[in-house]
């Protein structure tokens, strides 16, 4: 995922964007004939081509790729002509969206503090910014930053930018000393976080026991208003501290009233009707979504910058919403149209309708 990242943001340099358009699009074919080959998905047939066709013309999109409708259709049984390539979302709807200029900078974790001081947030022990420890508003030395972390319970540590896929994430303790922390502070260099281990609610805590499971929402700003268009949750699989699909972890759509999909999915497009330790998903319904649809509304009006936008969310003992971190550039579509169906199609009416494929 960052090597798409990287390739992503070069695309959006005007020298190199058409050639990195180019190998962006060639290296997502490969991921989708990959995925399309490893469930073994049947071809669309000829009606459910056109009807592909059909819907794409009505926006201006010429030769649509169709392998994206294949694999969604084989994960979940249902097809529709209104689902969207991630070729189509990555290189013309998420950019035309979302303003390219603020993206790094409000994708940075150590800045969700400052940007939402209304809701939760994990507690955070210390962040390192372009090379420099902070704590609360004040700029600290290393040897202070180790020693928070020695006099603090449990932590997780991770990069401000760039964590896609929750990645280079690990759990520690206050009990080591200064070496270890020297160590780990090493080697992520430069822009991190870290923060004290979330307890989770119990029913989320159900999902898996060792990761925190979060709620991730599509929402988009549809004039004044916003629009939640998807909603999942994401759970670790046993032993694993992260819930990420791309770390291995299950996802699963959520209805509006909390009950959850009768199949889940993990990163390849395997099915899961059950998590790890034997809870059947459609027996689940976690009672927050309606506190979850106030949150991502106060939030993603805070930043009009971004059309389109998803959150990680999650719930702590006392049942508030805690954000976790947002997602403005490679928003992965995947686990909403395998998990949700086309419900990404009002993305299609908010993007101008002179795109091409």
């Amino acid at each position: 995922m960052k090597y798409l990242l990287r390739i992503k943001r070069k695309m959006e340099q005007n020298i190199i964007a058409p050639l990195s358009k180019f190998f962006y699009k060639r290296i997502l074919y490969k991921k989708i004939k990959k995925l399309n080959k490893g469930i073994y998905s049947d071809k669309l047939d000829d009606a459910q081509i056109e009807k592909v066709n059909s819907v794409y013309r009505k926006f201006g999109v010429k030769n649509v790729s169709f392998l994206w409708h294949r694999f969604y259709t084989a994960c979940n049984g249902v097809f529709s002509p209104f689902y969207i390539p991630e070729t189509l979302f990555y290189t013309e709807i998420e950019p035309y969206l979302n303003n390219k200029d603020y993206k790094t900078v409000l994708s940075d974790k150590n800045l969700l503090e400052v940007l939402f001081p209304e809701v939760k947030q994990p507690i955070t022990v210390v962040k390192n910014m372009n090379g420099l420890f902070q704590s609360g508003n004040r700029i600290i030395s290393c040897k202070e930053a180790i020693g928070l972390c020695i006099s603090t319970d449990e932590m997780i540590i991770k990069p401000s930018v760039d964590s896609g896929g929750g990645k280079n994430i690990q759990v520690f303790n206050g009990l080591n000393n200064d070496k270890y922390y020297q160590k780990i502070f090493d080697l992520y260099k430069n822009d991190f976080i870290v923060q004290k281990r979330m307890n989770q609610h119990p029913l989320m805590a159900q999902l898996n026991p060792t990761s925190l499971n979060t709620f991730r929402v599509l929402s988009l700003l549809e004039g004044k208003e916003v629009q939640p268009l998807s909603t999942i949750v994401r759970m670790g699989r046993n032993g694993a501290i992260t819930d990420n699909s791309t770390s291995g972890g299950i996802s699963c759509g959520v209805n509006s009233d909390g009950v959850l999909n009768p199949i889940g999915f993990n990163f390849s497009g395997q099915s899961f009707y059950e998590t790890d330790n034997g809870m059947h998903f459609k027996n689940v319904q976690l009672p927050f979504m309606e506190k979850i649809k106030d949150s991502v509304n106060l939030l993603h009006q805070k930043l009009p910058y971004f059309r389109v936008i998803s959150w990680d969310l999650a719930i702590d003992t006392t049942s508030e919403v805690v954000l976790i971190e947002i997602n403005v550039d490679g928003q992965d579509i995947n686990f909403h149209q395998w998990n949700n169906g086309p419900v990404l199609a009002k993305l299609l009416t908010a993007c101008y309708v002179d795109v091409g494929n």
